[in-house]
């Protein structure tokens, strides 16, 4: 056999293995009837309890770590501020690092972390008030350039709209 003869064959021989067989398209019935898992609420592991009250946190900024937990690193916190607000937009403002804080205050018998926009803190803030035990927690929102002279407050129920900004130092 001579040398075109062979490389003929292995021509020949190479391209029918490199047949590929087409996959069926994806099914996307799968991921239209997705439904994510509801967000649970954190627990302390057994024994990892917080012994630090509250109110230990007033004079520091919320994520100063008090004992080597931050504030809304602990678990009553979490919890009262994801029952308090629904919306996961507005909780990551209130406990990014985006925006300005203040030292955690009391404000009205209750502990208060207070934020704001950088450069537009009087237009753009929102306040998370809790009572030291952890419960009655509600949160506001103020957007000037959206609610004009009110806020909008947030606690287990639909958002409320009340007049004025939200509460600061």
């Amino acid at each position: 056999m001579n040398r075109f003869a062979l490389v003929l064959i292995g021509a020949a021989l190479t391209t029918g293995c490199s047949k590929q067989e087409r996959s069926p398209a994806p099914d996307d019935t799968t991921a239209a009837v997705f439904t994510p898992p509801r967000m649970a609420p954190p627990t302390p592991i057994e024994g990892q309890g917080h012994d630090t009250p509250l109110t230990a946190y007033i004079g520091h900024y919320p994520r100063d770590a008090v004992d080597g937990v931050s504030f809304f690193d602990r678990t009553e916190v979490a919890n009262s501020l994801i029952s308090a607000v629904g919306d996961p937009k507005l909780r990551h403002m209130i406990t990014g690092r985006a925006g300005v804080t203040v030292p955690i205050f009391r404000y009205d018998g209750k502990i208060a972390a207070h934020g704001c926009e950088p450069h537009n803190c009087d237009a753009h803030n929102w306040t998370f008030l809790m009572a030291a035990d952890g419960s009655g927690a509600t949160a506001c929102f103020h957007d000037a350039a959206a609610m004009g002279n009110t806020s909008r407050w947030y606690s287990n129920d639909a958002p409320v709209s009340r007049a004025g900004a939200c509460p600061q130092v």
